[in-house]
């Protein structure tokens, strides 16, 4: 009978592909395994929780669990092997534990950047040996082990020794040719037996390592390394042509610093050429280089022209100088970046920064002064909670700088924990922060508000942050949409459930809306800017007519008592609207187009952005008639925003 080894893969819930990591352990082993032609590897690929959920109740009890039975009854033991990121490893470590249970005498391994710490795995979670830095040679030595003394000799294995103490064997010497490596598509199948595309998306790397060493990352201080290697060209467009071919729509490059190398621009290129000859991708993500040099911008200006680039990244990550100074970072100069960002936003670029809520160091006051500045000049903004992860720097010296956590929700502890306090802020101050987060998700990145909050960052001496918290709360507070605990708006259930809260507000817009500018005017008054209420309103009915909907796709006019799709372009470009301009009477008919479908395609606020209307065309009215009547004063060429 052959060895039966299973290998485990799942995928985000908001992420699809084929199971390429698991799928590279596979090719190497099926090429360089001693044992390979004795072992049937099964690719066991979860597309959600849900997945494993039916794979423990249905496939492990009635043919699983009997065929790992049979082997062990002949003398083979069946292997379990778990690929553990931050995403999946409490579902994993759930399917660890009932193996282990049910088959005491299975092996379960898990490798991945989660479970670098081997030892807080291999005492109670039914894992009994840790993959340490790359997988692929090092997982294939421990299948082709004899017994488990073999394991001592395979560099690259945490694992418990006799007596109960944990073994860490010789560090595995990274691979620095790549080209050793098979490609995981030479195991894997991207289209079923009908012909059609099995996924649409892939995570696909063409280099390992990164140079930088962030207190808060794993890239450059645990396994993967400070250097940086790349495939070889020949290797990248082989498998380019594989994937497109295979129906796949969209790349997602899971390279450190793209653009950094010069081979990059290459790369581009090959994606583009591909596009251009056959349609696919569709789209072009990755993770940029933190240098945005020419080159980073000949790429990125290549990839818009083309279609194929849904947002471009700076990973700022944090402007306060402790927080920085912590996590061992440097920044673009603000004189530096900032001319580039208005460049390219001009340009029509989805250009964007990011920024982590949570570091060492920082401060609520300093964060929210920062995303205040940000604001005026980035077109958007990500944000994200701090999640505390498993062998970085930060999660080694969580003591020394009084990091306070709790659980990821609904994850457990292995799926990793939000840093809430610190030696530099309190957990009060935390919790208000993630509420800042939510807020600005919501109602800038999820379009409900973005025009109104860019107009107050230009207007200067009031707060957008403030603004943003101020709405959401009022929004909670009066809509029974969840988060709301005894009269109080819980900060961090609003962070944690904001995609269905998001959903519920765009549900009854007209409510919502309602409450919207009745908390904005009030903000304004508050802020000593009652000045810019009438503004405030105008800009508002602009976000609402372009707001994501529910229901089907469609086309949608309406009147404007200003020029608003002036406003619109200027503020899109990111370019202060002066009050001549809000001021000016001039009636307008704007058509915009609705992709809508919230709620079946749109399903969280991060996709407000490519889901909101479009304005397709401005005609000049006459006037503005009753009931939304109007005459138009001609047929000019339309405007395009």
């Amino acid at each position: 009978m052959q060895r039966p080894v299973f290998l485990f893969s799942l995928d985000t819930e908001q992420f699809y592909g084929p199971p390429m990591t698991t799928g590279a352990l596979k090719a190497y082993f099926l090429v360089h395994g001693a044992t390979a032609a004795a072992t049937d590897v099964q690719l066991v690929h979860f597309r959600d929780r849900a997945d494993v959920t039916h794979w423990l109740a249905v496939e492990w009890p009635e043919r699983i669990a009997p065929l790992a039975r049979a082997a062990l009854a002949e003398g083979v033991q069946p292997v379990f092997a778990l690929s553990c990121y931050t995403w999946n490893v409490a579902e994993f470590l759930t399917l660890a534990r009932t193996v282990k249970r049910e088959l005491p005498g299975a092996l379960v391994v898990a490798g991945g950047p989660h479970v670098q710490r081997a030892e807080d795995f291999l005492i109670e979670d039914g894992i009994d040996v840790v993959v340490l830095g790359e997988g692929e040679k090092t997982f294939t030595g421990l299948l082709d082990c004899p017994d488990r003394a073999a394991w001592a000799d395979v560099a690259g294995l945490g694992f418990l020794d006799a007596t109960g103490a944990p073994v860490r064997t010789a560090v595995r010497t990274r691979t620095t040719d790549l080209d050793e490596l098979p490609s995981a598509l030479d195991v894997l199948e991207l289209r079923d037996q009908n012909g059609e595309p099995m996924y649409e998306h892939v995570a696909y790397e063409t280099s390992r390592g990164c140079p930088y060493k962030c207190s808060f990352c794993e890239w450059g201080t645990g396994a993967i390394g400070t250097k940086m290697f790349q495939f070889s060209l020949d290797r990248i467009r082989s498998d380019f042509d594989r994937m497109v071919a295979g129906g796949l729509q969209d790349i997602w490059l899971c390279d450190s610093n793209f653009g950094a190398l010069k081979d990059d621009l290459e790369k581009a290129k090959m994606i583009v050429e591909l596009r251009n000859q056959h349609g696919a991708p569709r789209t072009f993500a990755t993770s940029w280089s933190k240098n945005h040099n020419s080159r980073v911008r000949e790429i990125v200006r290549m990839m818009h022209r083309n279609g194929l680039l849904p947002h471009y990244n700076f990973a700022l990550q944090t402007l306060t100088p402790l927080a920085l100074e912590l996590s061992h970072r440097t920044n673009m100069r603000a004189n530096d970046y900032e001319p580039v960002v208005k460049e390219l936003a001009a340009e029509g670029v989805p250009i964007c920064a990011e920024l982590i809520w949570g570091l060492p160091g920082d401060t609520l006051r300093e964060f929210e002064a920062n995303l205040d500045h940000l604001l005026t000049i980035f077109p958007n903004v990500n944000i994200f909670g701090y999640t505390l992860l498993p062998g970085t720097e930060f999660y080694e010296r969580r003591d020394e700088y009084q990091l306070q956590t709790i659980p990821v929700a609904g994850y457990g502890k292995a799926k990793g924990e939000y840093v809430i306090g610190c030696h530099t802020f309190s957990r009060d101050e935390g919790a208000e922060g993630y509420f800042l987060i939510t807020a600005y998700i919501m109602l800038a990145r999820g379009q409900m508000m973005p025009i109104t909050a860019r107009f107050t960052a230009f207007a200067g001496g009031i707060s957008t942050t403030g603004l943003l918290r101020f709405v959401l709360r009022k929004l909670l507070l009066e809509l029974d949409c969840g988060a709301v605990v005894n009269g109080e708006v819980d900060q961090m259930a609003a962070y944690e459930s904001r995609a269905e809260i998001y959903l519920a507000l765009l549900s009854q817009p007209e409510r919502a809306y309602e409450i919207v500018r009745r908390a904005t005017a009030a903000w304004f008054v508050e802020a000593g800017r009652s000045d810019l209420v009438p503004q405030a309103m105008k800009l508002l009915e602009l976000d609402e007519a372009l707001c994501p909907r529910v229901g089907p796709t469609r086309t949608i006019q309406r009147s404007f008592g200003f020029p608003a799709h002036l406003v619109a372009e200027r503020l899109g470009g990111m370019d202060p609207v002066d009050e001549e301009l809000l001021a000016r009477e001039e009636a307008v008919e704007l058509t915009i187009h609705h992709p809508a479908r919230v709620g079946e395609v749109l399903q969280d606020p991060d996709g407000g952005l490519w889901m909101r209307g479009r304005i397709v065309e401005a005609q000049p009215l006459l006037e503005l008639g009753p009931a939304g009547t109007s005459s138009r004063l001609g047929s000019p060429d339309p405007a395009t925003v």
